[in-house]
């Protein structure tokens, strides 16, 4: 096990995401994974934003945390709510199959009668748009 923002004397969680409630209706999970080889931890986190429903992720999107990105999108999709907010702001980068995760999230909302609202994506969502902007129509930016 690495130390890690925990601390060295706090165990690194399981790769996998952690569900906690925290109140009525909210959830949060805590995820980490440890890129191959490298030693580093790599920690990717969806918290529950406090003035309106959904989430924030944090972190990095991409081959190490795509099991990871999943876990957290599976909790963002059981947020209640007719729009359900998922600020990016503190995504450093999300891969291209990220962004599908992103897409097939964002249908699973559709299905169900309800938006997902993408909030300040990074550059690499961006880019990821302009080179597939058919297989990315699902994704709603807000202004």
């Amino acid at each position: 096990m690495t130390s890690s923002a925990h601390g060295p004397d706090r165990p690194v969680p399981p790769l996998g995401a952690q569900p906690r409630r925290e109140g009525a209706g909210q959830a949060d999970a805590v995820v980490r994974c440890v890129s191959p080889g490298s030693g580093a931890a790599a920690m990717l986190t969806a918290a529950p934003l406090p003035d309106r429903p959904g989430a924030r992720l944090s972190g990095d999107c991409d081959l190490d945390s795509r099991q990871v990105l999943a876990s957290a999108l599976g909790i963002v999709t059981r947020i209640p709510g007719p729009v359900v907010h998922l600020d990016l702001s503190a995504v450093v980068f999300l891969d291209a199959a990220a962004v599908a995760a992103l897409v097939h999230a964002s249908a699973t909302f559709t299905a169900q009668g309800r938006r997902l609202l993408l909030h300040d994506p990074p550059y690499s969502l961006r880019k990821v748009v302009e080179m597939f902007p058919d297989e990315c129509a699902a994704l709603e930016v807000a202004a």
